[in-house]
C-alpha cells in the first residue's frame, strides 16, 4: 500500500482488493498528485482541548483510514489526551525525513501492539 511512482502515492482501488487479484502496473487515473503528507486520513480529529507541551515520545501503530482503503502504519505519539493522540508518522519510502504527516486521533486508532484481526466468517 505503500507504493510511490515518481513522488505521487499510488491510490488502490476496490476491484483490486479482491482476494487472490494481483494488482498490475499503475494507471495514471490511481495515481494522487498531492503527497501523502499533504493529505488527511479521514478518521482525523482534533480534541476539544490540546496540550500546549509534548507529552513523550512513545512508539505507536496507527489506523489510517482513507477513501480507498486503510493503513496500519508506525509512528510517534507526541501528545495526547484521554480520548485523543497526536502523531507523527514518517515516509516509509525514501527519502524518508522530506514529508511527515502530523495528525490528531482518537486513542482507538493508536496502538501500542499490532491490533487483533476478526477472523473472516467462511
Amino acid at each position: 500500500m505503500s507504493e510511490q511512482d515518481d513522488g505521487r502515492r499510488l491510490i488502490r482501488r476496490k476491484r483490486d482488493d479482491r482476494p487472490g487479484i494481483a494488482a498490475s502496473a499503475p494507471r495514471p487515473d490511481q495515481l494522487e498528485d498531492r503527497p501523502w503528507s499533504e493529505r488527511k486520513p479521514l478518521n482525523h480529529e482534533h480534541p476539544p482541548r490540546s496540550p500546549v507541551r509534548p507529552s513523550g515520545d512513545l512508539p505507536v501503530i496507527v489506523r489510517l483510514l482513507w477513501e480507498t482503503h486503510e493503513e496500519l502504519l508506525p509512528a510517534r505519539a507526541i501528545r495526547w489526551t484521554d480520548t485523543h493522540a497526536m502523531v507523527v508518522i514518517k515516509a516509509l519510502a525514501p527519502p524518508y525525513n522530506q514529508h511527515e504527516l502530523i495528525v490528531w486521533l482518537r486513542v482507538e486508532d493508536v496502538f501500542r501492539t499490532i491490533p487483533r484481526r476478526p477472523r473472516p466468517v467462511p
